[in-house]
């Protein structure tokens, strides 16, 4: 399906669990099933099916809210490396050596897991702008709320990036 990939992608990045990601992105499949004929066009179907996809996280986030919420991703996982589904992170130069592409595949690690730390809806904006490439107004329509809090969410969600990165990736 050609939403599959691209869902299940953003709830990876939300969850960090391969395996709970899977569910939830089956899940958000089945919710837009049950829900077709209430789908009236007003959105693209892509932000349709985020807004669905971010419902589950939510309410699987709420059902959890009593334990430490999620646990460390391997890099294989997040690299998408022997034996598991993740999403691959190649380095843009494929001539570096390998230390060089090590190093890469560790600051993306780092990076997840910093993006994971982020509150929710800071985490919601930057996994759909930076990772999902969603423009501003589908973004906005995913999560229900205007154009202007979408753009200032992200600000802030960069910059709590940046602080916390300083220094720690190349």
């Amino acid at each position: 399906m050609r939403w599959q990939d691209r869902i299940y992608g953003a709830v990876l990045r939300m969850v960090r669990d391969p395996e709970l990601a899977r569910d939830l992105a089956q899940e958000t499949f089945l919710r837009a099933y049950d829900r077709l004929a209430s789908f009236r066009g007003g959105a693209a179907v892509g932000t349709w099916l985020y807004s669905i996809a971010l419902n589950q996280v939510r309410s699987e986030m709420r059902k959890r809210s009593a334990q430490k919420y999620g646990s460390p991703v391997s890099l294989d996982a997040i690299s998408g490396g022997p034996g598991t589904d993740g999403p691959r992170f190649e380095p843009a130069d494929h001539a570096a050596g390998a230390a060089e592409r090590v190093a890469m595949k560790e600051d993306c690690a780092l990076l997840l897991e910093e993006v994971a730390r982020l509150d929710p809806e800071h985490r919601d904006v930057i996994v759909l702008r930076e990772f999902q490439d969603l423009p501003y107004d589908e973004i906005a329509d995913a999560l229900e709320v205007p154009v202007g809090t979408v753009r200032s969410r992200l600000h802030r969600a960069r910059g709590e990036l940046r602080d916390r990165l300083r220094g720690r990736v190349l």
